[in-house]
């Protein structure tokens, strides 16, 4: 295996493009700095991908917040939620296209949609989220967050319905918003910093020395980049509805510490671990040991940002080639150089990687990528709220935004997760085959410790 690239191996990645795409990467961070002058490249494909397919929540955070165990005062937690948002700029932003361009406009004030109801069970509340959610965001008016409080059957349980548009939203930025509603009423809400502040340092980034380096090594990564995962049925030329359905898994939790303990043999992490497994079984799937595969990452490297709402969520390749004597401990050890590699230019847009890939490898919002891998761990050590405890189900709201998004969330008492399919290009037969195929591959990788 061989050690993340220096300055000398992305001078030797960039003496191997042809001379087209020499051109296109030198010529591309100015046309970048002038089209993006206020949106990120996350928010502008956001934004692409909002006209293409207008009313459907496919970039729309639905997350179902069970509150159980203790009484919860809902009118602290709306007022925490008013307060949430009246400090984070992005949550008072909406989004004005006219003479002059797309440009985020930044409010006084927006207060978010609050509302109150009560629901019987978890179906009818997981069902009235999914509404809140298929209801269309009006992108220029806002506001584009929605947060729904219910009272449950009982004193002691209640639901907190959380609806927001990715452009001003990501996973972390829902974390947050639970650090702010578990603060304990003697403590200051966190600092705020604002959203345009990092975008505009983003543009910066953009334009240096670092930048143009990750640049570089991107390009290298997607050259010549294997043929997207077979379907069931052609892609469209002009991409997809986007409409999907989700099949769920669990995986037992001696399996869920299997996978931890053999990446932690090879000095990896647990997310190593899984990536390994999801590559076994995608490799399998599509008869090939060249895979491609899009993988989150949290955007908040740089000093202050951990504390930003907004959509600083990164979506970036990963090339996976060479899986050695085919062993799960081989896997893990060729994720873990790969990903330490890509992390020293994490910061670099994926949007900007997908733009240098020519023809598309795929038709749609998403030309570069196919296959998505999500791992989240974020909630695994259990949170409470008002003394009550807080258990989150991201809901499925019928689309896809991948053809294929394998999700990965290890907890205490095991890992639960699901594989998102666009259902216009796979039966869920496919799918569900796909998904029994990799918890097989996961127990097996357990079992033998990484060994086999």
């Amino acid at each position: 295996m061989t050690a993340a690239p220096c300055r000398a191996d992305l001078v030797a990645r960039l003496t191997g493009l042809t001379p087209g795409q020499r051109a296109r990467l030198r010529g591309r961070i100015p046309q970048v700095l002038a089209e993006q002058r206020r949106l990120t490249p996350g928010q502008r494909r956001l934004w692409l991908t909002q006209q293409r397919l207008p009313g459907h929540p496919v970039d729309v955070v639905c997350q179902a917040v069970h509150l159980t165990g203790g009484p919860v005062d809902l009118d602290l937690l709306a007022e925490r939620v008013r307060g949430f948002a009246a400090r984070h700029e992005a949550l008072r932003t909406t989004f004005e296209d006219g003479g002059s361009g797309l440009r985020p406009v930044v409010h006084e004030e927006l207060p978010p949609l609050l509302a109150r109801t009560r629901c019987a069970d978890a179906d009818a509340a997981h069902r009235l989220a999914r509404e809140l959610a298929a209801e269309p965001f009006d992108l220029a008016a806002g506001p584009l967050l929605r947060v729904t409080l219910a009272e449950g059957p009982a004193p002691d349980e209640a639901w907190l319905l959380v609806v927001v548009h990715n452009l001003v939203f990501d996973a972390w930025s829902f974390e947050l918003l639970l650090d702010e509603l578990a603060r304990p009423a003697d403590t200051e809400p966190a600092a705020a910093p604002a959203f345009s502040d990092y975008a505009r340092e983003l543009r910066q980034w953009l334009g240096s020395p670092a930048g143009q380096e990750a640049a570089a090594y991107w390009a290298g990564e997607v050259a010549d980049a294997p043929p997207p995962l077979p379907t069931d049925r052609p892609r469209p030329a002009d991409g997809t509805s986007r409409k999907g359905g989700r099949v769920d898994f669990t995986v037992s939790r001696a399996v869920t510490e299997g996978i931890a303990a053999a990446a932690q043999h090879e000095a990896a992490t647990a997310y190593a671990g899984w990536l390994a497994v999801a590559w076994a079984a995608l490799a399998e799937f599509g008869g090939r040991q060249d895979v491609l595969l899009g993988t989150f990452t949290a955007g908040r490297d740089r000093p202050g940002t951990a504390e930003v709402a907004g959509y600083l969520l990164n979506v970036l390749p990963v090339r996976l080639r060479d899986a050695g004597d085919g062993s799960h401990a081989a896997r893990v050890r060729a994720v873990r150089t790969a990903t330490r590699a890509g992390l020293r230019h994490a910061a670099y847009p994926g949007e900007l990687v997908a733009a240098e890939v020519r023809p598309a490898r795929v038709p749609g919002d998403h030309p570069l990528l196919d296959a998505v891998f999500v791992f989240d761990n974020l909630g695994e050590g259990g949170r409470e709220i008002q003394g009550a405890r807080a258990d989150t189900a991201d809901l499925d709201k019928g689309t896809a935004r991948y053809d294929l998004t394998l999700a990965v969330y290890p907890g205490p008492d095991g890992t639960e997760g699901w594989f998102e399919y666009d259902s216009e290009l796979y039966d869920e037969a496919t799918v569900r085959r796909l998904a029994e195929r990799f918890t097989a591959l996961a127990g097996a990788a357990a079992g033998a410790g990484g060994r086999a």
